[in-house]
């Protein structure tokens, strides 16, 4: 076998499936439009607005990266905050 000399993957770095979640999102909205009877033209605008969400969503986070940008994760007090402003 090769010597092959790898990097660590970071959490940052991975691609996460949830990032193509506009995808299934927009065949839906397509499939249930189309079933309500929408002309072409309000399904083409969604169909562009899904594509470039999919997109958008699979490309920003590695350019942020790779610019030095993180993207901030929230922490768990973060994620209680809500249910303590609410009450």
């Amino acid at each position: 076998m090769a010597n092959v000399t790898t990097t660590p993957v970071t959490q940052d770095d991975r691609f996460r499936a949830v990032q193509l979640l506009p995808a299934p999102a927009t065949v839906l909205a397509l499939a249930v439009g189309s079933a309500h009877g929408l002309d072409a033209g309000p399904l083409a605008v969604v169909a562009v607005v899904g594509v470039l969400a999919t997109l958008a969503s699979a490309l920003l986070p590695a350019r942020l990266a790779r610019a030095g940008h993180a993207m901030a994760a929230p922490t768990e007090s973060d994620r209680y905050r809500g249910d303590r402003d609410r009450n």
